[in-house]
């Protein structure tokens, strides 16, 4: 009997610890029990950080998360201030983190994605490149907007009927790998036109390391694009400027607008921002590029929670990033001009 009742005894403890571990396992793929840690550049210098804030806050409540906000300034300190968040994030037991990176170089040398592997991180629009460390992105097809903005201008300069037009490129600073893959996705369409001639860039600045920006502040598209004016006479500027964002295009508006210019020529942009929504309406600006910011946050919160459930992730594809590859999930992009609003 004694015998008996030992052996109930132990069917019953080997129940309860079954019980607790499948009660744990369920926890552990709750999402209201899980710590997210979402990391984002300041608005000084992008309003759409901002936006984007907004969104992922609303995209993380509707799955539940227990998510902390952090957010540091677009500068070199403020790239060293997102490594120490990062590392108080994970300090706390984070185990799930969004970020957009403000230098991705300076996060890789930081070694903390490489020293905790269980840690699983998602790009959210800014790509991290060489670091096997990253599980996911949540972007655009940065090469694709470039692309997009390039047909655009091809379009024009087919439509005007000269035989060659004047341009100028403005780009993002290297502390942001998709600069380089707006610049990369463009050039595939324009760079034939650049070699015969029939776009002329006077300034002669057409390779990413001369046409790549300080930083992606309107003050610092502005000096790049003064500098391209001085290849031009007075009163004079080039017929279309390639500007990856709706910073760059401000800026080059402010530089032109200094120079005297009240004709402005065609200028791409991206990011759909108030300002330059003004501008496209007042014929300052002609066209900027929406990657539904709504879609993207949902993106990367849909990611999160299939991480958490151990659940698949239907992504776009998967792309090379640097020596590695990624899946990603991209947001559409589409085209706005005046008729846009």
């Amino acid at each position: 009997m004694k015998k008996s009742l030992f052996g109930i005894a132990l069917v019953m403890a080997a129940v309860v610890l079954l019980a607790v571990a499948c009660s744990k396992e369920k926890d552990d793929k709750d999402p209201k029990n899980q710590k997210v840690a979402v990391l984002l550049p300041d608005a000084a210098i992008l309003p759409r950080w901002g936006i984007d804030k907004s969104n992922l806050e609303k995209a993380m409540t509707a799955y539940g998360f227990n998510t902390t906000f952090y957010v540091a300034p677009e500068t070199s300190e403020g790239a060293a201030l997102q490594v120490e968040q990062l590392r108080k994030a994970i300090n706390e037991g984070v185990k799930y983190i969004v970020v957009t990176s403000i230098d991705y170089k300076t996060i890789n040398e930081s070694g903390l994605l490489e020293q905790h592997p269980d840690v699983k991180v998602v790009c959210h629009d800014r790509i991290i490149i060489d670091n096997p460390y990253i599980a996911y992105i949540s972007s655009a097809d940065t090469r694709e907007v470039g692309r997009t903005q390039a047909m655009f201008l091809l379009n024009h300069f087919h439509s005007s009927g000269k035989s060659s037009m004047t341009l100028e490129i403005l780009q993002g600073p290297q502390t942001d790998y998709n600069a380089k893959g707006y610049y990369e996705g463009a050039m595939d369409l324009l760079r034939k036109y650049i070699d015969e001639k029939k776009l002329i860039v006077k300034s002669g600045k057409t390779e990413y390391k001369d046409v790549k920006g300080d930083s992606w502040s309107v003050e610092a598209q502005k000096k790049a694009m003064k500098s391209r004016l001085t290849s031009y006479g007075t009163g004079e500027c080039p017929d279309m400027v390639l500007a990856a964002t709706d910073n760059a295009a401000q800026g080059a508006i402010a530089a032109l607008e200094e120079a005297g210019i009240t004709a402005m020529p065609v200028i791409t942009g991206q990011d759909n921002a108030a300002l330059s929504q003004t501008y496209i309406q007042n014929g300052k600006q002609t066209m900027t590029i929406d990657k539904n910011l709504k879609d993207m946050a949902y993106n990367t919160a849909l990611i999160i929670n299939s991480l958490i459930s151990e659940s698949p992730v239907q992504t776009s594809q998967s792309i090379p990033v640097g020596t590695i590859t990624i899946p990603v999930l991209y947001s559409r992009i589409s085209v706005m001009t005046i008729d846009s609003y």
